[in-house]
């Protein structure tokens, strides 16, 4: 943590210098002698904390607080007072200042608990050295840090900007589940050796932390150090943790946000934290990850037109490949298992089936931090629907051409008595067995087969959303929004932009 100390009382800098220097979790960037001083340091050093007096020349530390606010700054003000300002002190409070301490009752160990305190909420909740959190700022991040190249001195300046500054020392990345995919959200255990410096969404599931190790350690202590800690965010959230190697070098960040994400990859498949291990150069797994993308969109077409046992096996073959090449980002996996599981839970209620505890099933898939939990839920889901292409579970003939022509023809503007037509029902018969068989009403069930059609096409194709709307059987674009809304929580346009 940053410190800067803003008075114009000789004695009292000395002691509060020697204080902070007593703190391995702190480091003072700078001591100014009144407020105009303190407010340069604060815009060269980018500190997390301020500790000011509010009587001083030149400029006062009420009118250092109010230029800080007004510049945008969100660091940390702590006022040290005489007893005499009192009144000062709680219009510092009033202005944003965090707190305030009596300079007559001062003692190393209060200050040494400020200190702490301090360190701590700044890291746990993530916003260590003004951690930008407007989406503007989180935009910014997000796109400079996911570059496929080194930073430049104008990409440094803009997160400057942004509020975020970095020592050119023991950085590090750190990914983990997003937080909303976890039960009870992220939490970081309390390290005072490790400062958080700027997290962002890498990818819809995937949330990256940027930090710096904040002492002088040798590479294997600060691998070490860091395998501890993330085991331990670990344990809090269970969730799986990718760290990165270590760097003194700023501009090589996006690099070490790639190896956090791949390295999430890696103990995705061996089912433990793993720290970044150069296996191949980082040009040469974007390339390989950009082509796993392209394989798997294919692949996942080729699951959803197969049935039954051709399915499974295709299943099984990619379950094998992916524990052997070990690439795929971790992201694309989600979305892919997910779908397979979809596709499965679809072709049961097709049978006559239901999978039982769907829903939690699904949710503990999303939520798996493992390959090997992936394997066993969706082999369960396999199991179940190997049973049901078994010939002694039957099922009507009319309801199996019905589903057959609805696969066929969903595009096509379809109502419940076309299709009784087309099976030779009365509708009303027809509904009623078409919901007792497949578990779904037929308007449902033709709605579900639609979506994920248009789902298909979102990822896998350049179309405009309206001729997708168009194109799984939708002639009102804002109606097929809403549907699309309310199975998946988002529009079509937000589906495809949810990556970028």
């Amino acid at each position: 943590m940053k410190v800067l100390i803003a008075d114009d009382e000789t004695m009292i800098c000395e002691w509060l210098q020697f204080c902070i220097s007593q703190n391995p979790a702190c480091e003072l960037v700078g001591v100014a002698h009144n407020g105009r001083e303190a407010l340069e340091l604060a815009g060269r050093e980018a500190p997390d904390l301020i500790l000011t007096d509010i009587k001083m020349p030149v400029m006062d530390g009420l009118e250092l607080l109010h230029a800080l606010r007004e510049a945008g700054s969100r660091v940390r003000v702590v006022v040290l007072t005489a007893f005499a300002e009192f009144d000062l002190a709680r219009q510092a409070l009033r202005d944003g200042a965090s707190e305030y301490i009596l300079k007559t009752e001062m003692k190393n160990e209060m200050l040494q608990e400020l200190l702490d305190r301090v360190n701590r909420e700044l890291n746990l909740s993530g916003a260590a050295s003004g951690i930008a959190n407007s989406p503007q700022a989180h935009s910014i991040i997000r796109r400079i840090l996911r570059q496929e190249r080194d930073l430049t001195s104008e990409d440094l300046e803009e997160l400057r900007r942004c509020g975020v500054h970095w020592r050119d020392n023991g950085l590090f990345a750190l990914a983990v589940w997003k937080k909303d995919l976890m039960n009870g959200g992220l939490s970081f255990p309390r390290e005072e050796q490790i400062r958080h410096v700027a997290g962002f969404d890498y990818t819809d599931r995937i949330y990256v932390v940027v930090g710096n190790l904040l002492r002088a350690l040798s590479s294997g202590e600060k691998a070490r150090k860091l395998t501890a800690y993330a085991k331990e965010v670990q344990a809090m959230n269970h969730c799986m943790v990718g760290v990165s190697s270590v760097t003194d070098e700023l501009r090589q960040i996006p690099s070490l946000v790639f190896q956090a994400a791949c390295t999430l990859g890696q103990g995705f498949y061996k089912g433990e934290v793993a720290l970044y291990e150069p296996s191949q150069p980082l040009s040469r797994l974007f390339e390989l990850h950009r082509g796993w993308k392209s394989e798997m969109a294919g692949l996942r077409v080729q699951l959803y037109q197969a049935d039954g046992a051709r399915r499974r096996e295709l299943l099984e073959q990619f379950l094998q490949q992916i524990s052997t090449d070990r690439i795929p980002a971790v992201d694309l996996l989600g979305k892919w298992f997910l779908d397979a599981f979809d596709l499965f839970a679809l072709q049961a209620r097709e049978q006559g089936a239901e999978l039982p505890e769907q829903d939690a099933l699904r949710a503990r898939l999303a939520g798996s931090v493992s390959l090997r939990e992936v394997r066993e839920i969706l082999g369960q889901v396999s199991e179940l629907c190997r049973e049901t292409d078994e010939p002694h579970r039957p099922r009507s003939n009319n309801i199996r051409l019905a589903v057959e022509y609805l696969r066929k023809h969903y595009a096509e503007p379809l109502s419940l008595e076309q299709v009784a037509a087309q099976v030779y029902l009365n509708p009303d018969y027809f509904s009623r067995a078409f919901k007792e068989e497949m578990g779904l009403t037929f308007v449902n069930y033709l709605t579900d087969l639609r979506m994920q059609h248009s789902v298909q096409l979102l990822e896998n194709t350049a179309l405009r959303v309206q001729n997708i709307a168009q194109s799984v059987g939708y002639a009102n674009v804002s109606y097929f929004s809403t549907l699309f809304k309310k199975k998946y929580g988002m529009s079509p346009y937000e589906y495809r932009r949810k990556d970028d």
